[in-house]
């Protein structure tokens, strides 16, 4: 006779299988900039006391003065254009007064001529950017 065999099963175990977490990773074709520390801000100097001027303003020469049918007025001088060598003729507004508008930057030294060749007398006249300065002239 034969011998059966029984047969067992084993039990059926269940594994759950959990998958480690995908991390990428970062490549870099590149290096990254870093920015630069920032330099420390100065502060800004206080404001002068007197105003610097940094832009021509014009300086108004107005000279009331008749000088005769013909002759002309003229004035020689240092700073904004001037020449104390050769006259800039001042404009004839009507028969008491004669007037230069010139640019300037800094103070202006002048005096008169008539004709560009007779000195006015006294000491030369200074002028301030922004100011209208008005002579009468002896000669």
């Amino acid at each position: 006779m034969k011998k059966t065999t029984k047969k067992t099963t084993a039990p059926v175990v269940t594994v759950a299988v959990v998958a480690a977490p995908v991390v990428a990773k970062a490549t870099t074709t590149a290096p990254v900039a870093t920015p630069a520390p920032a330099a420390p801000v100065k502060a800004a100097p206080a404001p002068a006391k007197t105003p610097i001027v940094t832009a021509a303003a014009p300086i108004t020469i107005e000279a009331k003065i008749n000088v005769g049918f013909g002759n002309k007025l003229f004035v020689r001088g240092q700073g904004a254009g001037l020449s104390w060598d050769h006259g800039i003729p001042l404009e004839c507004v009507d028969s008491q007064t004669w007037r230069l508008t010139v640019p300037a930057k800094d103070k202006l030294q002048f005096k008169l001529l008539l004709n560009d060749s007779v000195w006015a007398q006294g000491d030369d006249v200074v002028a301030a950017p922004g100011k209208k300065v008005e002579v009468t002239p002896a000669f």
